[in-house]
Order: C-alpha cells, then sequence, then structure tokens
C-alpha cells in the first residue's frame, strides 16, 4: 500500500484547517455572493444567461446581432429563448421579416420586458443588499 501524501490528506488538511481558525479567529472575512434565477415548479427557467439574451437582443433589434453580441451562435440564442417560451407557455421574442432588401428583425415583447424588469429590479436589491454587507468577519 502505498504512503498518502500529506498534503492531500483529507483529515490532516481538515486539522490544519481548523487549527488555522483558532489561532487567526477574527482574520477570516467572508464576502457573500449569489446568483439568481426564476423557477417554475422547481424548474428551472430563467436567469442572468437568459436575462443577457433577451436584453441583448432588444438593445440589437435582431436574435444574430443580440447572439453575436455575447459570443454564441444564433441557434443556441433562439434555442433559450424558445425553450423559456414553452415552458411559460407565452411569447418573449418576436421575429419579422425585411421587405425585398432583407433587413428582418426581431422585437421583444410586453411580456419579455416585464420578464426582464422582475428579473432587474431583484437582481437590484440583492446587488444592494450585499453591498451593504459586502464583507462579514467570522
Amino acid at each position: 500500500m502505498g504512503s498518502l501524501n500529506r498534503k492531500h490528506d483529507p483529515q490532516i488538511m481538515c486539522m490544519e484547517w481548523f487549527y488555522m481558525c483558532g489561532k487567526e479567529k477574527h482574520s477570516l472575512t467572508l464576502v457573500p455572493d449569489y446568483k439568481l434565477w426564476f423557477e417554475r415548479d422547481g424548474e428551472y427557467i430563467f436567469g442572468p444567461g437568459a436575462y443577457a439574451i433577451l436584453k441583448s437582443v432588444y438593445e440589437e433589434g435582431t436574435i444574430t446581432k443580440g447572439a453575436k453580441k455575447l459570443s454564441m451562435s444564433y441557434r443556441y440564442a433562439w434555442g433559450v429563448i424558445k425553450k423559456i417560451e414553452k415552458k411559460l407557455g407565452i411569447t418573449l421574442v418576436e421575429t419579422f421579416k425585411g421587405g425585398t432588401e432583407g433587413g428582418g428583425g426581431a422585437r421583444v415583447t410586453e411580456n419579455g420586458l416585464k420578464l426582464m424588469e422582475l428579473y432587474s429590479n431583484i437582481n437590484k436589491a440583492f446587488n444592494d443588499i450585499l453591498e451593504s454587507s459586502s464583507h462579514l468577519n467570522l
């Protein structure tokens, strides 16, 4: 049986950590963080990635340009949007074709804008709370 490396022995690492904590009790600083997403019936619906896609489509006026701005494929961005629409039973983005010269585009619907606003407002509230308690000492 090979010998266990002291640096990788979980028991020794844990004992050393407790020793360090006891020795430096007041020097442990914790920083709170979070990731916000919406669920429905315990299933993921909408989070920071989906918010970024809708925001980018809103700003750019097309799914292609919005996806490109986020360094993702059109197919991926459109798939994310369609998956959320299917789960919620609402339309978030409407697409339209251009004339003979091309120039089609996409428009974020009122439901899409409302979902973005809800997410943004809750995210801002969390950020405000975190800002007021940015460093916690153990």
